[in-house]
């Protein structure tokens, strides 16, 4: 005869996986995740472009006064963050004259593209730059 013990508790198996349910709560919250931060990382890609080029412009500008109190020219540059002197791109030749105050034409700025697409710095009539995203 088999007699059952009242007080002993039941063992129950452990659990092996996890559920289908939260399984579809963890995508969907990487989802979420990822629709978020997906443009925010374009934007700061597009932000951290326009502020390269910008600095690169910066520092062309000072090399360029520099070489002008000196009567020289400046060669090689090394444009890295701003599409400068490849084919049909602006020249140096085009931002030197911008910096200088004229532009071709009736132009009163000079748009500069930098590695990515729909993002420009701008030289103003007065040799200030601004950013364009978009």
């Amino acid at each position: 005869m088999q007699t059952t013990q009242p007080n002993q508790p039941r063992r129950f198996k452990k659990q092996q996986g996890f559920t289908l349910i939260e399984l579809l709560i963890v995508v969907a919250i990487i989802g979420i995740l990822a629709a978020v931060g997906v443009p925010q990382y374009g934007n700061y890609l597009d932000r951290a472009a326009a502020s390269a080029c910008q600095g690169e412009l910066n520092n062309f500008r000072s090399a360029f006064t520099a070489a002008n109190a000196l009567d020289e020219t400046v060669s090689d540059f090394g444009w890295n963050a701003c599409e400068i002197g490849g084919t049909d791109q602006t020249t140096q030749a085009l931002v030197e004259n911008a910096f200088e105050g004229s532009f071709e034409g009736e132009a009163t700025s000079l748009p500069i593209e930098t590695g990515r697409e729909g993002v420009t710095v701008t030289i103003g009539d007065n040799g200030s730059l601004t950013t364009s995203e978009g």
